[in-house]
């Protein structure tokens, strides 16, 4: 094997490889990489056994071959190099590095024991657009949940089978929901659950101008192709819990507000809020707002003042600060819309900017303390 192209572009394809490589393995071939120099493209992929990643890259290659590497050993190198033109070949069971003044020797491993990667028939590629799967993926990854008991809800549940696709993700205390117009996968797949740390790679590899994004179902896996970039990842097992039942339809208490006041108003009040719940107490009555929260441990108290629109009975109402910021991060718009009916029962926030059924999130209240 011997191919040569600039530092930046390898440096650069390195760097996205790393993004599924352990740091540390049971299994130490994972912490490698596999470079396979084929007809003047160089083909870089990385796996964790869960997730696959293969980059390709133009360049020059004088003779075809692969070879498996130490991933960060590779970039550390790569990286510090001056730019200018990098040549690699493999010689045995090393491979050299070569700048125009100086080299590098690093030991290889036989490709053959590297994992074997999924293979990828481009024929069955389904072509979204990248923007709107990116707006998707950004709305709803956040709310998965990380308790392993659970399965299901580590992912992101994905329906395809309608003239609206959904994107759905929760952890119990929170859910987020967003929809799009389906016109390409109709039919093609019912409902998959898809693990988050695969779909956020998607919008960095997606943010270089690609029109679509490649999609193509497999029995246990999805595979995405992204430009010149592959991803592939298993499908957690469902069934996904039905989340249609936990949105409330009939909250009749509707409270609308900018998004930046409150967001800037919850974050400065919870600096003083308690370290395990971050609860902030809503205290609601005819177009203003209370929040307050307060602090045994540090003998502390915050409180601020917010006009709003709100019609309905006074009421109070804990929330999770952090569940609330990040719900309002994700909205579009000046203003954030919560459909409330009690101080035990879920809310439902969205933007009056977009339809309901577009985006919309639900969280579940904390319980006041006396």
């Amino acid at each position: 094997m011997k191919f040569s192209l600039t530092k930046s572009r390898l440096a650069a394809a390195l760097q996205s490889i790393l993004q599924v490589v352990p740091s540390k393995s049971t299994l130490p071939i994972l912490t490698n990489i596999l470079v396979e120099a084929l007809e003047n493209k160089l083909k870089i992929s990385a796996t964790d056994l869960d997730i696959s990643i293969t980059v390709s890259v133009e360049c020059t290659v004088a003779k075809k071959g692969s070879a498996v590497l130490p991933a960060r050993i590779l970039f550390e190198i790569i990286k510090e190099l001056p730019e200018s033109e990098i040549t690699v070949e493999a010689v045995n069971s090393r491979v050299e590095i070569k700048i125009p003044n100086g080299s590098y020797k690093i030991a290889s491993i036989s490709a053959e024991d590297f994992p074997k990667l999924p293979a990828v028939n481009t024929k069955k590629e389904i072509p979204v657009p990248a923007k709107e799967l990116v707006q998707m993926i950004k709305k709803t990854t956040f709310a998965c949940s990380v308790d392993e008991t659970r399965p299901a809800l580590n992912g992101v549940l994905w329906q395809t089978k309608g003239e609206r696709m959904y994107m759905v993700a929760t952890d119990g205390h929170r859910l987020a929901r967003t929809a799009s117009d389906n016109t390409k996968l109709k039919g093609i797949s019912q409902d998959v659950i898809i693990p988050p740390k695969v779909l956020n790679l998607i919008p960095r590899f997606a943010e270089s101008g690609v029109a679509d994004v490649g999609i193509i179902f497999g029995e246990s896996n999805i595979i995405f192709t992204v430009g010149e970039t592959v991803l592939t990842s298993r499908l957690i097992e469902g069934p996904y819990p039905n989340f249609e039942q936990v949105i409330p339809a009939h909250n009749d208490k509707k409270l609308q507000i900018n998004k930046e006041e409150l967001a800037g108003a919850v974050r400065r009040v919870s600096i003083l809020s308690n370290t395990l719940t971050h609860q902030v107490k809503f205290s609601l009555k005819k177009d203003s707002l209370a929040l307050s929260t307060s602090n045994a441990d540090v003998g502390g108290e915050g409180r601020e003042s917010l006009d709003c629109e709100y019609s309905g009975e006074p009421m109070e109402i804990g929330y999770n600060a952090t569940y609330i910021n990040e719900i309002l991060s994700k909205l579009d718009g000046n203003d954030a819309v919560f459909e409330l009916s009690s101080a035990v029962a879920a809310g439902v926030i969205y933007s009056p900017a977009l339809p309901k059924d577009d985006y919309l999130c639900l969280v579940m209240p904390l319980r006041l303390a006396e």
